[in-house]
């Protein structure tokens, strides 16, 4: 018979070889040679074969294995079962919970604010599983080496990411799975990966975990009406934190307004709006200026942000709400038959999609003695109401005309901002135009979103697309 040493060795080195099934099955036919407190005192033995079983996809097994072998995870616990146990934690975690977004699509995790047609979620059971990863995170962070940092990083990325990406996030779970993590003890490194891009390979640096941390802890308090702390939180992710990934800064910074429109300050809210909206013109935050100056009883304000939220980047199908803002406004505005057309759109968009219309609506268009717009019609409705919109900025378009090829437009989107350049999107005539420059060329560093450049078109050749070059700065 082979000593136990020779027995966990042999385990050791089929799990080396990544033949976890032949590790499994030789522990199988061999364990009755020794105790179950000898197997148990080994925690080589103990943490391979907890490793065989996860990389086997045997999760259940894994912790039935702890069970029969009366394995407790506790701070007596040795730190190579602790961390095995870690990862079959997140295996388990990460098995159940399928949609988890590719690191890749991380930098869209916190851009999505504005979040319609879900339904409220703020009750829930406890998982075992959380409770349990809840309990070990703390175990962990006093190991305080590389080994417990990345599987601390990974536990809680797969819970709050997974609960992000779910149809309706249960923002309660993630505020108290927060809770049980102080911030900082989190790491505050940022880790670089390599992702393709229209078949380049290019770096993209990730969030530390504590940015992670504020990120997740700020949108669950603003979800879940609490604002002084969303307040508090927020302004204090600004302070502490050195980096910020994602527009992160420009999130922090709107929480902190929504906040204090929340808090009763309306007129501070207003203008910190303004402000994030020269560094990010998305069209949410339009909306909640909008909302702001309607609220105030300016209806100049409220219609002309409502329009540059309407017109901006975005599917429209997400811009029902602001669709029932608009006509809100125009109802105030005596303009009856658009304000109806409006709120039948906000109506309509949400039966195809098979959304919950709002009572509000119903209140709404039951004040209309218009015949009810059938559903068979909304295609036409949607041209007829984006024509209108568009109309408005023909204004704008004129002061954007061309002279001589050249065309004046302003800066709406930064895709990339790194050692090779910048590339994004400028509109001009309500057209969008790509643009990529140089980190080379003299005017890159001055491109932010809101600058208005004059440039040419480039047209297309050997059937490569159009392109457009910078020529100088306007303002």
């Amino acid at each position: 018979m082979a000593s136990l040493y020779d027995f966990s060795r042999h385990i050791a080195d089929l799990k080396r070889e990544k033949k976890y099934a032949d590790a499994l099955s030789f522990f199988k036919e061999n364990k009755a040679d020794f105790s179950n407190e000898q197997i148990a005192n080994n925690e080589y033995l103990i943490s391979d074969i907890i490793s065989c079983l996860r990389y086997t996809n045997y999760f259940d097994a894994g912790f039935q294995f702890l069970k029969i072998y009366n394995i407790q995870i506790n701070s007596d616990t040795k730190e190579r079962i602790l961390n095995a146990y870690g990862w079959l934690l997140w295996s388990k975690y990460k098995s159940e919970n399928s949609t988890v977004s590719d690191i890749e699509e991380e930098h869209h995790f916190f851009e999505d604010d504005e979040e319609v047609n879900q339904e409220d979620n703020f009750h829930y059971d406890k998982s075992e599983l959380i409770e349990r990863i809840e309990t070990l995170i703390p175990l962990l962070l006093e190991l305080n080496n590389d080994f417990s940092k990345t599987l601390i990083s990974n536990l809680f990325s797969i819970v709050l990411k997974s609960e992000k990406k779910k149809p309706a996030p249960n923002w309660k779970l993630v505020n108290d799975f927060c809770n049980h993590i102080n911030p900082e003890v989190l790491s505050r490194e940022c880790s670089t990966i390599q992702i393709e891009r229209k078949g380049q390979m290019r770096d993209m640096e990730l969030a530390s975990d504590i940015e992670n941390w504020y990120a997740y802890k700020t949108k669950a308090l603003m979800k879940l009406g609490e604002w002084q702390e969303c307040f508090e939180k927020s302004k204090e992710a600004l302070v502490i934190l050195e980096s910020f990934h994602y527009s992160n800064d420009v999130w922090f910074s709107r929480r902190i307004a929504l906040s204090k429109k929340n808090l009763g300050n309306t007129k501070d809210t207003i203008e910190e709006l303004k402000h994030i909206l020269r560094k990010k013109k998305e069209w949410f935050i339009q909306k909640e200026l909008a909302e702001l100056y309607f609220d105030e009883n300016d209806l100049e304000n409220a219609f002309k942000y409502a329009i540059q939220a309407i017109t901006n980047f975005g599917h429209l199908e997400f811009k029902v709400d602001l669709l029932f803002l608009l006509g809100k406004i125009l109802n105030k505005k005596d303009e009856t038959d658009l304000a109806f057309k409006h709120f039948s759109l906000s109506k309509l968009i949400r039966q195809v999609e098979e959304w919950k219309i709002p009572q509000k609506v119903f209140d709404e268009l039951r004040n209309f003695e218009s015949v009810e717009i059938n559903i068979n019609d909304i295609g036409k409705l949607k041209l007829e109401l984006k024509k209108y919109w568009n109309g408005f900025s023909q204004e704008k378009k004129k002061s954007f005309s061309n002279t001589k090829g050249t065309q004046k437009g302003e800066i709406i989107r930064i895709i990339n901002d790194n050692e090779r350049g910048k590339d994004g999107f400028l509109k001009s005539n309500n057209k969008d135009f790509y643009f990529s420059l140089s980190s080379k060329f003299y005017l890159t560093g001055k491109v932010e979103i809101g600058t208005i450049v004059e440039f040419i078109v480039i047209p297309s050749k050997d059937g490569k697309k159009e392109q457009t070059r910078i020529k100088k700065i306007i303002k």
